[in-house]
């Protein structure tokens, strides 16, 4: 009897229960999908553990923020089911009225609760089924492959953490719903609707001045972080600019109404017309009563957009070069050595030969092997192994970076355009007087060989800058139309009028960043003078020897643990947390870093951040759009007497329903329109001080987010729209 009761009551709720299922629906769905991402390795060609890292550090990501977004998902539901036990209190009073016990009504709740949260659960599962498949695609798509071995996958560790979570949000609801009609008096259950919730009267010169202000400290934060840049987010500025954006938007909120009605009021030819005064009301008494929940669903929206569109852009940034920032198979480093940080860039004392003094001091085997070797990897590592060399190997080219102590960067920057000077001294702190780097013509033209680019032709009394880092390009630029000279130990070098785009090494990032490339005779005399390198860069290229860019690469492993065993004492063992085969020593080799490598951590990096913003800006979206939704349905549901009153009064019904979707439209757009605001504050500084700087466009990511809202917060603003109306119309013909 109860069980038919209950789906009954279902039935008839339907319309009620729509925005609640779908929340549902969607939540199950995304929170199956985004937890199955590990599984979906098994469709590529996993040749690595650095490949089947990815995916896993992927999931443990998604997994950490899936407890987030399970406690947002909980707190809606909860909230949405809320207004579901309102919407029916007086069914509840008349059920108890005919006698039926409260255990009774409670247990018909929570079969209700239970066959909507099954429904849910289980059309969810099929539907994030679905989409994790799609989402198997749009990986495939970011790795910029193809699935070699399609097959239909389940996450049976997905299904398990999907049920548990929503499980326990079940048993929450269930046990609200419960205390909710066991605590309520059948006295106030049958004169539910009778009860107007209270609406607060404010001053309207109170709101007025309050709203002034709160577009003072609004304004305010939007310059303390166009300053601030969102580049050092533990600086003052940026946690100023975050108290004043949270503190500006609740008083907007809560002056708004008030004062909006001041101003209306007074503006008869646009106040005393239709059923403005009745719209009017309707919308200043719902602001009036939920400006927190308003205030709260602006910070949500915001953070979802800024971090959709961000996240996106960040992908760019650090992923948008990754096949031009490695030209080669692999790039071997040597640290060489840097008696401290500080001397390494700002020496200023005119000794050239001071670093290898105190390299000799304090590391002199490592100083004595590569003297010996004239600082030459390649010769050392072949000699270590040369049989796998030679079937590893097909070409390699070195190049050696030097400091030149008294030169700094700050004298380039004295000829050219105060614009770019500015912008050349905000690339660091201490850039103005760090030495300019240098290296060898000799090695750059080896280094493009091995790339195809053509060779430099430099004369004696001429260098050149090396840059292909976007956010470097503008000064080394208006330095190569400037042309300064400088003097390297007796040697005058004018600069060239072209700047060489040339990669020195395998990088995330294009990361050849204003060097200076000098004539050999210059590198020979520094040389002579005592300078030893301060970092060498050994790139190669693979031999056409039949393997696998996997195979190589542990092939280049066992290659550098042949010269330098795990037995022998690093400089840094515990670097980067790395397994390596090898010793990390000072010279020859510190580092390997594989095209292979860094083009996996790049697709893994991009999968991570993509995931990550569409799994946020997602789940939050449907969060704040589900809250309004809720809050405007229930607007609706405790002014049907009103509506009833305008159509006994000769109000037309496409009066009414005009009435109705500027109410809904007000409600929806004021906390977008808001939002949208600190966003455009957000991503503009980002834009300017990150994204433009390194040649990354923000309009596709813009117009990503501008979808995802249009779809999923549009959506939910036009059923809410619907419902409302198929609400008030149906009362109205009863009237």
């Amino acid at each position: 009897m109860l069980f038919k009761l209950a789906c009954r009551n279902i039935r008839h709720s339907v319309r009620d229960y729509t925005i609640y299922f779908l929340t549902l629906l969607f939540g199950v769905a995304v929170f199956y999908a985004f937890n199955s991402v590990g599984s979906q390795q098994v469709m590529f060609d996993i040749e690595s553990q650095s490949d089947a890292d990815m995916f896993q550090t992927t999931q443990i990501f998604l997994g950490m923020f899936s407890g987030l977004i399970a406690c947002a998902l909980g707190f809606l539901i909860l909230y949405s089911n809320g207004f579901l036990i309102r919407r029916r209190k007086r069914e509840f009073g008349t059920y108890m009225l005919l006698g039926m016990p409260v255990s009774r009504v409670s247990a018909i709740m929570l079969i209700e609760t239970v066959l909507v949260g099954l429904l849910s659960l289980a059309l969810g599962l099929v539907l994030g089924f679905l989409l994790s498949q799609a989402m198997s695609f749009l990986t495939a798509a970011l790795f910029g492959s193809t699935i070699s071995n399609y097959q239909f996958v389940f996450s049976p560790e997905a299904l398990q953490a999907t049920v548990l979570c929503f499980a326990a949000i079940y048993v929450v609801v269930a046990l609200f719903n419960t205390a909710m009609v066991n605590h309520q008096k059948l006295i106030d259950l049958l004169h539910a609707d009778a009860k107007n919730q209270k609406t607060a009267v404010r001053n309207p010169w109170v709101c007025l001045v309050v709203f002034i202000v709160s577009l003072g400290v609004l304004a305010y934060a939007y310059q303390q972080l166009s300053e601030n840049g969102m580049v050092m987010l533990d600086d003052p500025q940026f946690a100023r600019a975050t108290v004043c954006m949270l503190v500006g938007t609740l008083m907007f909120f809560w002056s708004l109404a008030g004062f909006v009605i001041a101003v209306l009021t007074r503006a008869r030819g646009v106040y005393l017309r239709g059923l403005v005064p009745f719209t009017v009301r309707q919308i200043a008494s719902r602001v009036n009563t939920a400006f927190l929940s308003l205030w709260a669903v602006c910070v949500m929206l915001f953070f979802s957009i800024t971090a959709f569109s961000v996240g996106m852009g960040l992908v760019q940034v650090l992923t948008g070069d990754i096949e031009k920032a490695n030209p080669y198979s692999a790039t071997l480093m040597a640290q060489v050595y840097a008696d401290s940080a500080i001397s390494s860039v700002r020496d200023t004392s005119g000794d050239i030969a001071q670093r290898a003094k105190a390299m000799q001091a304090e590391v002199p085997e490592r100083y004595e092997q590569g003297m010996a070797y004239d600082w030459d990897m390649a010769a050392r590592l072949r000699e270590a192994a040369p049989q796998l060399w030679e079937q590893t190997v097909g070409a390699a080219a070195q190049i050696d970076t030097y400091n030149v102590p008294g030169i700094t960067y700050g004298q380039l920057f004295e000829g050219i355009s105060g614009a770019v000077r500015l912008e050349a001294n905000d690339l660091s702190d201490n850039i103005s007087i760090s030495n300019i780097g240098v290296v060898g013509l000799s090695q750059v033209n080896a280094v493009r060989a091995l790339t195809g680019q053509p060779a430099i032709q430099l004369g004696a009394d001429e260098c050149m800058l090396a840059n292909n880092m976007s956010l470097t390009t503008a000064v080394a630029d208006e330095i190569a139309r400037v042309r300064p000279t400088i003097e390297v130990l007796g040697r005058s070098l004018t600069y060239a009028p072209d700047v060489a785009d040339t990669q020195f090494q395998d990088n995330a990032l294009l990361a050849t960043a204003l060097v200076t490339i000098v004539p050999d005779a210059v590198i020979d005399d520094m040389k002579a003078a005592g300078a030893i390198p301060l970092q060498c860069w050994l790139n190669v290229m693979y031999a056409n020897n039949g393997k696998t860019d996997v195979q190589n690469d542990e092939a280049l492993d066992q290659i550098v643990a042949a010269s330098q065993p795990k037995s022998m004492d690093g400089f840094d063992s515990g670097f980067a947390g790395r397994e390596d085969s090898y010793a990390r020593l000072l010279w020859p080799v510190t580092t390997i870093y594989t095209a292979h490598e860094m083009t996996t951590q790049a697709g893994g990096l991009k999968m991570l951040v993509t995931y990550l913003a569409i799994y946020i800006g997602f789940i939050f979206l449907i969060a704040t759009a589900a809250i309004l939704a809720v809050q405007q349905l229930s607007m609706t549901a405790d002014s049907l007497p009103r509506y009833r009153m305008l159509s006994r009064l000769g109000c037309s019904q496409r009066m009414v329903d005009r009435s109705l979707l500027v109410q809904v439209l007000v409600y929806f757009l004021l906390p977008l329109g808001l939002a949208l605001c600190h966003t455009a504050c957000a991503v503009g500084v980002l834009s300017t001080k990150l994204f433009a700087a390194l040649g990354v466009p923000v309009t596709g990511p813009i117009a990503l987010a501008a979808v995802l809202v249009l779809v999923v917060y549009g959506g939910y603003l036009l059923m809410t729209y619907l419902t409302s109306r198929n609400a008030v119309n149906a009362a109205m013909r009863v009237s």
